[in-house]
């Protein structure tokens, strides 16, 4: 069963860059830069990290109360920063600033890119990839998230975790929530 628990003030100190990563994702080991020179149809890139524990549970975080979409829950991930090496290494340093936790491998994408739009104008696309860590502590930053769960498929599904009844972000962040439980108990996942 899970178990809410809130955000601690604190810094974290800077993300680590040090990771290996699926042959399948290798089209994604580009800067946003040299990525967005061949997919004009986007302004920018955004990427989660679908994280498992050891007992199977999936790592979800809830927005905080005074951010965009408050209260909220969703997968680590954010946008990608044009000073990262990567849009893998954005992947990595997104883990890092909202859950502490360091990516040692970012598996293959999950899905297919989910296209939305931010500011009325802008087209933004968000990847999310499998990724495996080393240690399984979270350390939130509170201007970003309040509280996290690991939950099951099942709960994920219903969208109660124990006592706790969360609402994803978007439809879509459900979906790929859903597509990552299907993807790592090898069933080829529905679109």
């Amino acid at each position: 069963m899970g178990e809410l628990i809130g955000a601690s003030a604190g810094s974290a100190p800077s993300a680590p860059t040090i990771f290996s990563f699926s042959p399948s994702s290798a089209n994604f080991n580009l800067s946003m830069r040299e990525y967005l020179i061949t997919h004009r149809e986007f302004n920018g890139i955004a990427v989660g990290a679908f994280v498992f524990n050891p007992e199977g549970k999936l790592l979800l975080v809830q927005r905080a109360a005074h951010d965009s979409m408050p209260s909220l829950w969703e997968i680590p991930g954010g946008a990608c920063d044009y000073e990262d090496e990567s849009l893998l290494h954005g992947v990595a340093r997104e883990l890092w600033e909202e859950s502490g936790l360091r990516a040692n491998f970012i598996g293959p994408l999950i899905g297919e890119g989910r296209v939305f739009f931010v500011r009325g104008s802008r087209t933004m696309c968000k990847y999310s990839f499998m990724t495996e860590v080393d240690g399984y502590e979270v350390t939130l930053d509170p201007n970003e998230h309040q509280a996290f769960l690991w939950v099951t498929e099942e709960e994920a599904r219903s969208g109660r975790c124990g006592d706790v009844k969360f609402k994803y972000t978007t439809k879509d962040q459900r979906q790929a929530v859903l597509e990552a439980f299907q993807f790592r108990k090898g069933e080829k996942p529905r679109v």
